[in-house]
C-alpha cells in the first residue's frame, strides 16, 4: 500500500492539482461505488491517466467567447469522467476547483456532472448559509427588511467596513438556520416546516419585530436535476395568515432553535477551576501574539503570561460576584457552548477589554478549559446567536 501511495504521487491525480489525502480520496469514491465494485490505488491511477481533462470557466462554459476550449489558465474548474457510475447508475465523474488568486487546483470532488453544475450555478448566487438568492440586490434587500423590522439592535461593525449590510446579522441567520437544521436531523419537530406541497421550507429566526411577534422566514424549495433541493427567495412571513397560505398545516408552527438543555450551561460556575494547561498558555502567548495589544506584542513570553496569568485571576474574582460578567456563545463549527471571559490586562475596567479568553466547560472534572483568544468583534457575532448580550463589556456600540 505504502509503495502504492509512494508511486502516486508522482501522476495519477497529483499531476491535476492539490489533494489533501489520497487515501481518503479514494475511499470516498469506493462508497459511491457498490460493494463488488471497488476501486484500488492503481486502478485510480490509470483511470485519471488515461482521462481527457476538460477545463471550465466561473460560469460553466466550457467554450471561450472565440469558439475556442477553456484554457488552463482561464479556468476555475477542471473534471474528468471515471467511467464508474454510482449506485443509481449515475456517470461519476471528479472535479477539482481553483479559488480566485490561486495558482493550484484544488480537490478532488467526486460526483456527477449535475452536481458540479449545481455548485457552479450556487457559486453565482447570493447567499447566507444554505439559503440563496438569484441576485445579490435581493439578499441585501432581504438583510434590510429584517433588520428595519426587528427590535433595534446593531447589526454591522461601525469601525470596520464591509462588502454587505449587516453582517453580523447575516451571520446571525446563517448560523441560527444551521442549528434549527442540525436539531431537524436528530429528530426534533417543527424546527424546519415543510408545506404541504414540499414548495416552502419556513423556520424559525428566534428574533422578535417592533411589535414582539416571532419573526419568521419562508424559502421557496426549488429542485435541481440531480435530485436535490435549494432553499431560494427567502423573506419574512408578514402573519399567520401568510403562513397558511403558503400551505403549512393548521396549528404548525416553526420552533426556536435550542442551543442548550440546562441554564447551568450558559452560566459561569464560580467553584470550577481555569485549567493552567501549559501547551494551552503556549498557544495563546505565542501564536496568538498579534491579538495582544501592540504596545505588549514585543515582551517576553514571560511577561505576557504573568500579565494573562494576573488577569485571570482579576476576571474570576468579578465573575464571582457578577454571573453576568462571563458571556456565553455558541461555536458554530462544534455545535458547543463555551464562554467568554473578559481579559484587562492593564487591570483597569474602565475602558473595553483587550480580547477574550474563550473557554470550555468540562462537566466531568469540572474545570475550564481555555482555548484561545479572540477580539471581540469576533466572539460578539457568536454570542449573539443564543442571546443579546447586556450592555457590560460585550456591548455592540463600542467594541465593534
Amino acid at each position: 500500500m505504502e509503495k502504492n501511495l509512494k508511486s502516486m504521487k508522482k501522476n495519477g491525480l497529483l499531476n491535476l492539482g492539490y489533494v489533501a489525502n489520497l487515501k481518503t480520496c479514494r475511499n470516498e469514491l469506493n462508497q459511491m461505488l457498490a460493494d463488488e465494485k471497488q476501486v484500488g490505488t492503481s486502478e485510480l491511477n490509470a483511470i485519471v491517466e488515461n482521462a481527457t481533462i476538460v477545463y471550465v470557466n466561473r460560469y460553466g462554459y466550457e467554450k471561450d467567447r472565440d469558439g475556442s476550449n477553456i484554457s488552463k489558465a482561464k479556468a476555475v474548474y477542471l473534471y474528468f469522467q471515471t467511467g464508474l457510475s454510482d449506485m443509481n447508475g449515475n456517470p461519476i465523474i471528479g472535479w477539482f476547483e481553483r479559488k480566485p488568486k490561486e495558482q493550484v487546483f484544488k480537490g478532488v470532488t467526486w460526483g456527477t456532472k449535475a452536481s458540479l453544475d449545481l455548485k457552479i450555478r450556487k457559486s453565482k448566487m447570493f447567499r447566507l448559509g444554505e439559503l440563496y438568492f438569484d441576485k445579490e440586490a435581493d439578499g441585501l434587500a432581504f438583510l434590510e427588511d429584517i433588520a428595519a423590522s426587528t427590535i433595534p439592535e446593531t447589526w454591522s461593525f461601525k469601525n470596520k467596513p464591509t462588502a454587505i449590510n449587516h453582517p453580523i446579522l447575516k451571520s446571525y441567520i446563517e448560523n441560527t438556520f444551521d442549528v434549527l437544521r442540525k436539531e431537524a436531523e436528530r429528530g426534533a419537530k417543527n424546527k424546519l416546516v415543510y408545506s404541504q406541497d414540499g414548495k416552502h421550507l419556513v423556520f424559525n429566526t428566534n428574533l422578535l419585530d417592533r411589535f414582539f411577534h416571532e419573526v419568521l422566514i419562508v424559502a421557496d424549495v426549488r429542485k435541481q436535476p440531480d435530485g436535490s433541493a435549494m432553499l431560494v427567495n427567502p423573506r419574512r412571513v408578514r402573519g399567520d395568515l401568510e403562513l397558511r397560505k403558503f400551505g403549512v398545516p393548521r396549528g404548525v408552527k416553526p420552533e426556536q432553535p435550542r442551543f442548550f438543555e440546562k441554564v447551568e450551561e450558559v452560566i459561569y460556575q464560580p467553584t470550577w477551576a481555569i485549567d493552567k494547561d501549559f501547551d494551552k498558555f503556549r498557544h495563546i502567548i505565542d501564536e496568538r501574539r498579534n491579538r495582544f495589544p501592540a504596545e505588549m506584542q514585543n515582551g517576553s513570553s514571560d511577561e505576557l503570561a504573568r500579565k494573562l496569568d494576573d488577569a485571570i485571576k482579576f476576571a474570576v474574582a468579578i465573575a464571582q460576584r457578577n454571573y453576568k460578567f462571563v458571556v456565553p456563545m455558541y461555536r458554530p463549527q462544534t455545535g458547543q457552548i463555551q464562554l467568554l471571559m473578559p481579559i484587562y490586562l492593564n487591570g483597569t475596567y474602565s475602558s473595553k477589554p483587550d480580547f477574550a479568553l474563550i473557554l470550555t466547560p468540562d462537566k466531568e472534572n469540572e474545570y475550564y478549559i481555555p482555548e484561545t483568544i479572540l477580539p471581540l468583534d469576533a466572539v460578539y457575532q457568536n454570542a449573539r446567536l443564543i442571546a443579546k448580550p447586556d450592555d457590560t463589556w460585550l456591548n455592540p456600540d463600542t467594541i465593534l
